[in-house]
């Protein structure tokens, strides 16, 4: 492996802030890399593209879209050569851009049916999906109440985005019970959906959604079908991984009885979501799960596995 190919994998590896869009231009990037070591389009390159392949999936397992890209680009059981994953890179750009025009469909559908003077809208964390849905829909009198997301403090980002077009409310984490009764719905990203309908997301979507679902606040999670993540569909385990300590605590030098423990995800049991809006439509946990399962194609990640 090339030393431009471990860079550009640490670097994907230890990404902590960019989104789904983000990391999936990072692993395109790697292959094309790949790519370039081979002069003739027509031959087989399928062993070498495997191993960048696993690498690339094995640096963020619970990054579903990465998953779900590299399975279409390496999809069915014939060779692989570097033409064809030209032409399938070509296809897949235009395959992510219907995804989004159907999701914003969706989006702007059920957006246009709840929609009322100064809505007010609770949002955790950055997400780009969510961040373009709404860029198209500005002429709109919205409210955003929007969480720091600590550590990271990724909400920051998110806020001073939605004031540059929309009355914003930055409020720390621990404030959401605040707030709760002021809003109208609560909006959170999607880093990956589970078999069972969960989703894993930027860690205080669980208790978010918790304290929604019991003031009677409807949560709906916004992301394309690549959310849907392969590693749960053939129930591998799904870790969520530690982060480092001194994000959250700075002082040096050991407490005998202090164990700093820091997690950027937590995952959020299917019954505290509304609905799921993706390119497939706006639907209950279960309903999503029965049309992802005859949209992917999942028989090219038996090779991974």
């Amino acid at each position: 492996m090339t030393s431009p190919i471990k860079q550009k994998l640490e670097d994907l590896r230890q990404d902590n802030s960019s989104g789904a869009r983000e990391l999936i231009e990072k692993a395109i990037e790697i292959i094309e890399i790949y790519l370039e070591g081979f002069s003739k389009n027509n031959i087989d390159i399928s062993i070498g593209l495997i191993k960048i392949a696993s690498q690339i999936i094995n640096s963020r397992p619970s990054m579903a879209p990465l998953i779900n890209t590299i399975g279409f680009l390496m999809r069915g059981k014939d060779r692989i050569t570097k033409g064809i994953i030209l032409k399938r890179l070509k296809e897949l750009s235009n395959y992510r851009t219907k995804q989004m025009t159907s999701l914003q469909t969706h989006f702007g559908s059920l957006l246009n049916r709840i929609y009322k003077p100064e809505l007010k809208i609770m949002l955790i964390s950055h997400s780009s999906t969510i961040n373009t849905l709404f860029s198209k829909h500005t002429d709109k009198n919205i409210i955003f109440y929007v969480l720091e997301s600590r550590p990271l403090l990724e909400g920051q980002k998110t806020a001073e985005y939605y004031s540059n077009n929309f009355q914003t409310n930055l409020i720390v984490d621990s404030a959401m019970g605040k707030f709760i009764e002021e809003i109208d719905m609560v909006l959170v990203g999607i880093d990956s959906i589970l078999r069972d309908g969960s989703i894993i997301n930027k860690i205080g979507t669980y208790p978010l959604s918790v304290l929604a679902f019991e003031n009677n606040k409807k949560v709906f999670a916004i992301g394309d079908s690549f959310k849907y993540n392969l590693r749960s569909h053939f129930s591998q385990e799904i870790k969520i991984q530690k982060k480092p300590s001194n994000e959250i605590y700075k002082k040096s030098g050991q407490k005998n009885k202090l164990t700093i423990k820091n997690y950027y995800f937590d995952i959020t049991p299917s019954k505290y979501i509304t609905r799921i809006i993706s390119d497939l439509g706006i639907h209950s946990p279960p309903k999503f799960l029965e049309l992802v399962k005859k949209h992917l194609n999942f028989d090219w990640f038996n090779s991974y596995i």
